[in-house]
């Protein structure tokens, strides 16, 4: 005899399993203002729309992307016909700017999208600052800055390799040959690039490459791939790489899954890095960093920072010796004074601060960048570095005794951190944000234990894009 089938038991559909509301497709809106990453702002029918592309004051065609409890989403098609342009409109110089996910406000002039940065960071700051008045922004050149690219590979079904970066709103990648914002170096290679790689033989697992160019204009390429390529093909990939200009290389394998909680953040702002084994290490790169502090007369030599590809490094070079130097020039260290440098990296803040102080903490969460650090402080005869290994992301954050500060976190901030240096003894403090949301929270951290923001300035690290970086200092 059968036993009877068992009742299905019926669950309440939950609500993330709710049919998702239907795109209200094309429509005409007015921008009303600008979003604080670059978007326009419209209402319709009582409801905020974000437009991609779009300025204010424009009447635009839109396209519907996303609907969402509180907002929509769309992109922009065109200006509504006998309605003219923004006078902040200019024309993008890159030909695939309205596929490709990185510069997606080049449409929008270099200097009114400084200002806007600028204006949304002191609003943010007057909550906690009433009466602060922002610096300068730091800026610089807004094409040819790049030196180093980070690329989706896609093997064709010819077996060549194509390059891009990734498509807006999508995974997928969008070829390209020259990229607008990448120095000569790094467009050098990425157009002789997939040439070299046609002829290393069967690079399956081949995800990502980084391209670096140093200060010298020498190469390094860091390949990343998602499955181990084995000795023999390394050893075809070295012969086919590394030829001058290419003096470093290195080969990561990704792992599948990032854990959140300590993963290092990409440098433009995107998700977290995936962790990585390292395969392969040759060859290094170096980069020169000279900062200039106002009312300082002494001369100093330029820093030599050694690296290798994939390493972190500020994207854009010459804005950074800016930021460093005004982080030198607003903290006014003392050759008596002892400073800890947080989010240590190669040793960006932590080798000129270390000329101008008695003893520079240099601590970082990643075991080869604290073993850059004391590599760079020898390079440059630089005694006076103290380097520790210590997540700074953790609950709890033990730090030497120190005088001044200067933390340069991750797009997750420094809630720890700066809770401890709340209790702590140190009298001054840089903040480098890349993240305002999180600089906000930290800065009303400080600020509820004494501290004062009494200067600030949005930082143009990544022009043609919505990515906003900012420096403050806080005092006792």
């Amino acid at each position: 005899m059968t036993k009877p089938r068992p009742t299905r038991k019926r669950f309440p559909r939950s609500h993330t399993q709710r049919r998702q509301v239907g795109l209200w497709g094309k429509d005409t809106v007015v921008i009303e203002r600008m979003s604080q990453e670059g978007r326009g702002i419209a209402s319709r029918q009582g409801k905020i729309v974000f437009v991609s592309g779009a300025l204010i004051g424009e009447h635009v065609r839109v396209q519907c992307t996303a609907v969402k409890r509180d907002y929509d989403t769309a992109n922009m098609i065109g200006l509504q016909l006998d309605c003219a342009p923004s006078a902040l409109r200019v024309l993008p110089q890159c030909p695939i700017y309205d596929k490709c996910g990185g510069c997606t406000l080049q449409h929008w002039s270099p200097a009114a999208t400084q200002q806007h940065k600028q204006d949304a960071l002191l609003t943010i700051l007057l909550q906690i600052a009433p009466r602060l008045i922002l610096a300068p922004p730091i800026t610089s050149c807004s094409n040819g800055f790049r030196h180093r690219v980070r690329l989706l590979v896609t093997r064709n079904a010819d077996q060549t390799y194509s390059l891009g970066f990734r498509q807006r709103g999508s995974h997928d990648a969008v070829n390209l040959q020259h990229c607008v914002v990448a120095n000569t170096a790094v467009n050098t290679l990425l157009q002789a690039l997939p040439k070299i790689l046609f002829g290393v033989p069967k690079l399956q697992g081949l995800r990502e490459i980084e391209i670096d160019a140093d200060s010298n204009d020498q190469l390094g390429l860091c390949f990343y791939f998602a499955a181990n390529p084995g000795e023999k093909i390394l050893s075809a990939l070295r012969t086919a790489v590394l030829l001058k200009p290419v003096i470093a290389m290195r080969v990561r394998l990704t792992a599948k899954k990032a854990l959140r909680s300590d993963a290092p953040y990409s440098d433009d702002g995107g998700e977290p890095l995936r962790h990585s084994q390292e395969l392969y290490e040759e060859g290094e790169l170096t980069l020169r960093l000279h900062p200039v502090i106002e009312d300082d007369a002494a001369e100093t030599d330029a820093l030599q920072l050694a690296y290798l590809p994939g390493d972190f490094t500020q994207t854009h070079w010459g804005v950074n010796a800016a930021l460093v130097s005004l982080a030198l020039t607003w903290l006014k260290p003392n050759s008596d004074e002892i400073a800890l440098d947080l989010f240590s990296g190669i040793g960006n803040f932590s080798l000129p601060f270390a000329r101008r102080t008695k003893i520079v903490h240099a601590i970082e969460g990643n075991s080869d960048m604290v073993l850059r650090v004391e590599t760079n402080a020898k390079r440059n005869g630089i005694e006076n570095i103290s380097t520790q290994k210590l997540n700074l992301l953790t609950d709890t954050v033990v730090l030497p005794k120190a005088d001044i500060a200067i933390i340069d976190p991750p797009r997750a901030g420094a809630k720890s951190v700066c809770e401890t240096l709340a209790r702590s003894k140190v009298k001054r403090m840089v903040y480098i944000s890349c993240h305002p949301a999180t600089l906000m929270r930290d800065a009303r951290v400080l600020c509820g234990a004494g501290f004062r923001l009494t200067k600030a300035a949005a930082v143009d690290m990544f022009p043609h894009s919505g990515h906003s970086e900012a420096i403050a200092l806080f005092e006792r």
